[in-house]
């Protein structure tokens, strides 16, 4: 073999390496601040922009007339606390806006941390999973969930006092999504797909979340 012929593997060994590092690194990441923070998971960019926080999923502020969700308005002024006239480094994989047009995205303090998880710490937001997640992510984020379970920070005293629907809760292995049993989406899970939690925390304690269709979320107590 001829010296060229020799460099050649560790040439292309390299080229797989930088384009591995470049497949891992976040494909988006920039300074920004915020201009208007409507609920504990949507950041308003002064550029113009709207960011969703990526991996979580808080309790929603009330529209048109309709209530809060229970810890909505705590999450939305913690939030507001933590990130509020500071300058915030975005990392996103490149995933294209949601339906409302906003970024999914990672925000990071100018200390480091990452606003996603500290809400997921203190009981003001839980982990919400999807496929595409880094597994690293994932885990960090169930972590940081365990730890405000078993310390009942938040919501989190409320939310795994509710009682279950009869039957329990019907979890997708796929998807990490509950059902309400007698939902239409509960009866179309596979059986090998197919897992019965007895209790929310349960369920939380191992990274399913609930549908949209079947959330227990309690309204906001009246003041």
């Amino acid at each position: 073999m001829s010296p060229m012929q020799s460099r050649i593997p560790a040439a292309l060994g390299l080229l797989l390496l930088v384009l591995c590092l470049f497949r891992a690194a976040p494909l988006l990441a920039q300074d920004v601040r915020v201009e208007w923070i409507p609920d504990g998971d949507v950041l308003h960019l002064q550029d113009g922009r709207r960011v969703r926080l990526v991996g979580i999923d808080a309790p929603e502020m009330g529209k048109d007339g309709a209530p809060d969700q229970y810890f909505a308005r705590e999450a939305r002024d913690y939030l507001r606390r933590l990130v509020q006239g500071k300058p915030l480094r975005l990392e996103t994989d490149g995933q294209g806006p949601d339906r409302y047009g906003r970024l999914f995205a990672a925000v990071f303090l100018p200390d480091g941390r990452m606003a996603n998880k500290i809400l997921v710490e203190e009981g003001l937001a839980f982990f919400y999973p999807h496929p595409h997640q880094d597994r690293g992510f994932q885990n960090a984020m169930l972590a940081a969930q365990k730890q405000a379970i078993f310390s009942r920070k938040g919501f989190w005293p409320r939310i795994l006092s509710l009682p279950p629907p009869a039957g329990g809760w019907v979890g997708s292995r796929r998807s990490k999504r509950l059902h309400h049993p007698q939902s239409h989406s509960a009866r179309r899970i596979s059986p090998r797909n197919k897992v019965v939690f007895i209790s929310l925390e349960q369920a939380f304690l191992e990274g399913y979340v609930p549908a949209r269709t079947s959330s227990p979320w309690p309204k906001a107590d009246r003041r």
